[in-house]
């Protein structure tokens, strides 16, 4: 009985976004990228983007949905850190790109991936790094509706 107040306490501290298993972020980011075409090894394009991903993270599947995505992707998790693999080799493309996400504050985030516009015979690198400040699930869902239409 002298234990419940401690464990009233546990519960009362926990984050709601984590107590519902959902944690929603957004995320700013800094990405450069370089373009550089395959047959005259001659670099196309070097920039560096700015860009704002809204996130919902699913702690029960282990999948992320960027709002501007139509899927989700899966993350394995360690350490309270998100790692997402993509690798992609279709007629189009081919994409090998690794982003770990810090699920716990301060949020960041950090991305690196090479790929092949197999079209336009170029290939691309970029790295990205980032912050993350958790937002309400409105949010998530006013973006993810906006980008539907």
């Amino acid at each position: 009985m002298k234990y419940l107040p401690i464990l009233g306490a546990l519960l009362l501290s926990a984050s709601p976004a984590v107590a519902d298993d959902f944690l929603y972020l957004k995320c700013k980011q800094s990405v450069d990228m370089v373009i550089t075409d395959l047959t005259t090894s001659k670099i196309v394009e070097d920039r560096t983007i700015d860009d704002i991903s809204i996130l919902k993270i699913d702690f029960s599947k282990k999948t992320m949905h960027d709002s501007r995505a139509e899927l989700t992707v899966n993350f394995a998790l360690k350490n309270k850190i998100a790692t997402i693999i993509q690798k992609v080799d279709d007629d189009e493309v081919k994409l090998d790109d690794v982003t770990k996400i810090k699920l716990f504050p301060p949020y960041s985030n950090s991305s690196t991936g090479t790929g092949i516009l197999k079209a336009k015979n170029q290939s691309s690198t970029h790295r990205a790094e980032g912050v993350c400040e958790e937002i309400d699930a409105s949010v998530w869902d006013k973006s993810f509706k906006e980008s539907e239409s």
